[in-house]
Protein backbone atom coordinates (compact mmCIF):
# COMPACT_ATOMS: atom_id res chain seq x y z
CA UNK A 1 0.00 0.00 0.00
CA UNK A 2 1.33 3.42 -0.94
CA UNK A 3 0.77 6.63 1.00
CA UNK A 4 -0.16 9.43 -1.35
CA UNK A 5 -0.18 13.21 -0.97
CA UNK A 6 -3.63 13.35 0.59
CA UNK A 7 -2.59 10.85 3.26
CA UNK A 8 0.55 12.85 4.00
CA UNK A 9 -1.54 15.99 4.27
CA UNK A 10 -3.82 14.29 6.80
CA UNK A 11 -0.83 13.18 8.86
CA UNK A 12 0.56 16.74 8.78
CA UNK A 13 -2.76 18.12 10.00
CA UNK A 14 -2.83 15.66 12.89
CA UNK A 15 0.77 16.37 13.91
CA UNK A 16 0.67 20.14 13.53
CA UNK A 17 -2.73 20.94 14.97
CA UNK A 18 -2.43 23.89 17.33
CA UNK A 19 -4.43 24.06 20.57
CA UNK A 20 -7.73 25.81 20.35
CA UNK A 21 -7.31 29.44 21.44
CA UNK A 22 -9.38 31.27 24.02
CA UNK A 23 -11.72 32.71 21.38
CA UNK A 24 -12.24 29.31 19.72
CA UNK A 25 -12.86 27.71 23.09
CA UNK A 26 -15.52 30.32 23.86
CA UNK A 27 -17.21 29.68 20.50
CA UNK A 28 -17.20 25.95 21.21
CA UNK A 29 -18.80 26.52 24.61
CA UNK A 30 -21.50 28.64 22.98
CA UNK A 31 -22.16 25.87 20.46
CA UNK A 32 -22.41 23.36 23.30
CA UNK A 33 -25.33 25.25 24.80
CA UNK A 34 -27.53 24.82 21.73
CA UNK A 35 -30.23 22.17 22.02
CA UNK A 36 -32.62 20.92 19.33
CA UNK A 37 -31.76 22.51 15.93
CA UNK A 38 -33.09 22.29 12.40
CA UNK A 39 -31.68 19.65 10.02
CA UNK A 40 -28.88 20.49 7.58
CA UNK A 41 -29.19 19.06 4.04
CA UNK A 42 -26.28 18.66 1.59
CA UNK A 43 -25.37 17.76 -1.97
CA UNK A 44 -22.11 15.76 -1.88
CA UNK A 45 -19.42 14.89 -4.39
CA UNK A 46 -15.92 13.45 -4.15
CA UNK A 47 -13.04 12.39 -6.36
CA UNK A 48 -9.96 10.34 -5.58
CA UNK A 49 -8.20 7.01 -5.88
CA UNK A 50 -9.50 3.56 -4.88
CA UNK A 51 -7.36 1.56 -7.29
CA UNK A 52 -6.00 -0.75 -4.60
CA UNK A 53 -9.58 -1.85 -3.89
CA UNK A 54 -9.96 -2.91 -7.52
CA UNK A 55 -11.54 0.19 -9.10
CA UNK A 56 -10.33 2.02 -12.19
CA UNK A 57 -9.20 5.57 -11.35
CA UNK A 58 -10.37 8.17 -10.85
CA UNK A 59 -13.08 7.29 -8.35
CA UNK A 60 -16.12 9.56 -8.01
CA UNK A 61 -19.27 9.68 -5.90
CA UNK A 62 -22.42 11.81 -6.05
CA UNK A 63 -25.09 11.89 -3.38
CA UNK A 64 -27.07 13.62 -0.66
CA UNK A 65 -26.71 13.72 3.11
CA UNK A 66 -28.19 15.28 6.22
CA UNK A 67 -27.25 16.21 9.78
CA UNK A 68 -29.80 16.52 12.60
CA UNK A 69 -28.63 17.78 16.02
CA UNK A 70 -31.31 16.36 18.32
CA UNK A 71 -29.91 17.73 21.57
CA UNK A 72 -26.67 19.30 22.70
CA UNK A 73 -25.19 15.80 23.19
CA UNK A 74 -26.75 13.85 20.30
CA UNK A 75 -26.52 14.15 16.52
CA UNK A 76 -27.88 11.93 13.74
CA UNK A 77 -26.36 11.82 10.25
CA UNK A 78 -27.33 9.96 7.10
CA UNK A 79 -26.18 9.74 3.48
CA UNK A 80 -26.88 8.03 0.17
CA UNK A 81 -24.67 8.09 -2.93
CA UNK A 82 -24.10 6.65 -6.40
CA UNK A 83 -20.72 5.83 -7.91
CA UNK A 84 -20.03 5.08 -11.61
CA UNK A 85 -16.64 3.53 -10.75
CA UNK A 86 -15.67 0.55 -12.91
CA UNK A 87 -14.06 -2.62 -11.55
CA UNK A 88 -10.71 -3.46 -13.10
CA UNK A 89 -11.55 -7.15 -13.50
CA UNK A 90 -14.69 -6.49 -15.60
CA UNK A 91 -14.03 -2.95 -16.96
CA UNK A 92 -17.57 -1.97 -16.02
CA UNK A 93 -19.85 -1.59 -13.05
CA UNK A 94 -21.50 0.89 -10.74
CA UNK A 95 -22.46 0.97 -7.08
CA UNK A 96 -24.65 2.60 -4.46
CA UNK A 97 -24.16 3.13 -0.75
CA UNK A 98 -26.20 4.36 2.20
CA UNK A 99 -25.18 4.99 5.78
CA UNK A 100 -26.55 6.12 9.12
CA UNK A 101 -24.42 7.59 11.91
CA UNK A 102 -25.11 8.53 15.50
CA UNK A 103 -22.80 10.82 17.50
CA UNK A 104 -22.86 11.24 21.26
CA UNK A 105 -20.91 14.35 22.24
CA UNK A 106 -19.02 13.52 25.44
CA UNK A 107 -18.06 17.18 25.79
CA UNK A 108 -18.09 20.24 23.55
CA UNK A 109 -15.23 18.97 21.37
CA UNK A 110 -15.13 15.15 21.43
CA UNK A 111 -17.85 12.68 20.56
CA UNK A 112 -18.21 8.91 20.19
CA UNK A 113 -19.80 7.67 16.97
CA UNK A 114 -21.40 4.51 15.70
CA UNK A 115 -22.23 3.87 12.05
CA UNK A 116 -23.91 1.30 9.82
CA UNK A 117 -23.23 1.33 6.07
CA UNK A 118 -24.79 -0.63 3.21
CA UNK A 119 -22.99 -0.99 -0.14
CA UNK A 120 -24.08 -2.70 -3.37
CA UNK A 121 -21.95 -3.24 -6.49
CA UNK A 122 -23.16 -4.41 -9.91
CA UNK A 123 -20.96 -5.58 -12.81
CA UNK A 124 -21.53 -7.61 -15.97
CA UNK A 125 -20.08 -10.74 -14.32
CA UNK A 126 -21.14 -10.51 -10.69
CA UNK A 127 -22.79 -8.35 -8.07
CA UNK A 128 -22.09 -8.12 -4.37
CA UNK A 129 -23.21 -6.17 -1.36
CA UNK A 130 -23.45 -6.13 2.38
CA UNK A 131 -23.89 -4.21 5.57
CA UNK A 132 -20.99 -3.31 7.87
CA UNK A 133 -20.84 -1.46 11.20
CA UNK A 134 -18.14 0.96 12.29
CA UNK A 135 -17.26 2.87 15.45
CA UNK A 136 -14.96 5.76 16.23
CA UNK A 137 -14.73 9.38 17.31
CA UNK A 138 -15.69 12.84 16.06
CA UNK A 139 -13.54 15.83 17.08
CA UNK A 140 -14.36 19.48 16.53
CA UNK A 141 -11.27 21.20 15.13
CA UNK A 142 -10.19 24.67 14.07
CA UNK A 143 -7.05 25.00 11.94
CA UNK A 144 -7.94 27.99 9.78
CA UNK A 145 -11.64 27.22 9.45
CA UNK A 146 -13.98 25.39 11.84
CA UNK A 147 -14.17 21.71 11.04
CA UNK A 148 -14.53 18.17 12.23
CA UNK A 149 -12.15 15.25 12.29
CA UNK A 150 -13.77 11.82 12.01
CA UNK A 151 -11.80 8.68 12.88
CA UNK A 152 -13.58 5.34 12.46
CA UNK A 153 -12.83 1.61 12.34
CA UNK A 154 -14.77 -0.68 9.98
CA UNK A 155 -15.73 -4.04 11.51
CA UNK A 156 -15.57 -7.10 9.16
CA UNK A 157 -18.83 -8.92 8.44
CA UNK A 158 -20.20 -11.54 6.04
CA UNK A 159 -19.79 -15.23 5.27
CA UNK A 160 -16.37 -16.89 5.12
CA UNK A 161 -17.07 -19.77 2.74
CA UNK A 162 -19.29 -19.88 -0.37
CA UNK A 163 -20.25 -23.52 -0.99
CA UNK A 164 -23.28 -25.47 -2.17
CA UNK A 165 -24.52 -25.68 1.43
CA UNK A 166 -23.90 -21.98 2.08
CA UNK A 167 -26.52 -19.49 0.84
CA UNK A 168 -24.00 -16.73 0.06
CA UNK A 169 -22.84 -16.79 -3.56
CA UNK A 170 -19.57 -14.98 -2.90
CA UNK A 171 -17.27 -14.94 0.08
CA UNK A 172 -17.20 -11.77 2.06
CA UNK A 173 -13.97 -9.82 1.65
CA UNK A 174 -14.00 -9.38 5.45
CA UNK A 175 -12.93 -5.78 4.91
CA UNK A 176 -11.74 -3.98 8.02
CA UNK A 177 -9.63 -0.92 8.71
CA UNK A 178 -9.40 2.73 9.64
CA UNK A 179 -10.82 5.80 7.91
CA UNK A 180 -9.67 9.35 8.71
CA UNK A 181 -11.80 12.21 7.41
CA UNK A 182 -11.05 15.90 7.97
CA UNK A 183 -13.81 18.32 7.03
CA UNK A 184 -13.65 22.15 6.93
CA UNK A 185 -16.50 24.66 6.83
CA UNK A 186 -14.96 26.89 4.16
CA UNK A 187 -18.06 29.04 3.70
CA UNK A 188 -21.48 29.08 5.42
CA UNK A 189 -22.89 26.82 2.68
CA UNK A 190 -19.71 25.06 1.54
CA UNK A 191 -17.65 22.35 3.22
CA UNK A 192 -14.65 20.56 1.79
CA UNK A 193 -12.14 18.08 3.08
CA UNK A 194 -9.90 15.09 2.58
CA UNK A 195 -10.31 11.45 3.48
CA UNK A 196 -7.84 8.57 3.64
CA UNK A 197 -8.34 4.94 4.55
CA UNK A 198 -6.25 1.84 5.18
CA UNK A 199 -8.12 -1.46 4.81
CA UNK A 200 -7.36 -5.17 5.10
CA UNK A 201 -9.41 -7.54 2.95
CA UNK A 202 -9.27 -11.06 1.52
CA UNK A 203 -9.67 -12.39 -2.02
CA UNK A 204 -11.97 -15.20 -3.07
CA UNK A 205 -10.75 -18.73 -2.33
CA UNK A 206 -11.45 -22.05 -4.07
CA UNK A 207 -14.59 -23.62 -2.50
CA UNK A 208 -13.50 -27.02 -3.84
CA UNK A 209 -10.27 -26.84 -1.85
CA UNK A 210 -11.05 -25.15 1.50
CA UNK A 211 -7.71 -26.28 2.93
CA UNK A 212 -5.95 -23.62 0.83
CA UNK A 213 -6.04 -20.36 2.80
CA UNK A 214 -7.38 -17.16 1.32
CA UNK A 215 -4.91 -14.53 0.17
CA UNK A 216 -5.34 -11.23 2.02
CA UNK A 217 -3.78 -7.82 1.50
CA UNK A 218 -3.84 -4.17 2.54
CA UNK A 219 -5.18 -1.32 0.40
CA UNK A 220 -5.39 2.45 0.72
CA UNK A 221 -7.87 5.05 -0.51
CA UNK A 222 -7.54 8.83 -0.91
CA UNK A 223 -10.42 11.19 -1.61
CA UNK A 224 -11.10 14.92 -1.90
CA UNK A 225 -14.72 15.88 -1.24
CA UNK A 226 -16.99 18.94 -1.39
CA UNK A 227 -20.38 19.36 0.27
CA UNK A 228 -22.92 22.08 -0.64
CA UNK A 229 -25.50 22.89 1.99
CA UNK A 230 -29.00 23.70 0.76
CA UNK A 231 -29.65 27.44 1.25
CA UNK A 232 -32.83 26.67 3.16
CA UNK A 233 -30.71 25.29 5.99
CA UNK A 234 -29.78 27.59 8.86
CA UNK A 235 -26.13 28.59 8.65
CA UNK A 236 -25.84 30.35 12.00
CA UNK A 237 -26.04 27.13 13.98
CA UNK A 238 -22.92 25.77 15.69
CA UNK A 239 -20.77 23.38 13.73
Amino acid sequence: MTVGPISRCLLLLLMCAAPVGAQDAQETKEAWRWATLSPRLFLDTDIGIRAELGFLPPSTDFGVSFEVPLRSHIEIQGSASFSPDKKKITDDGHSISASGTGIFWINSRVGALGEVEYDRLWTSQFDEGGTAPAFGAAIRTRYRYPGRLYISYLIPTGCVWATASNPCRLQSKRTQGFTIRQEFQFRPHIRWGIEAGAYHFCNQSNPDDPAVPRSCLWAGTELLFVRFQFPAGRTTEPY
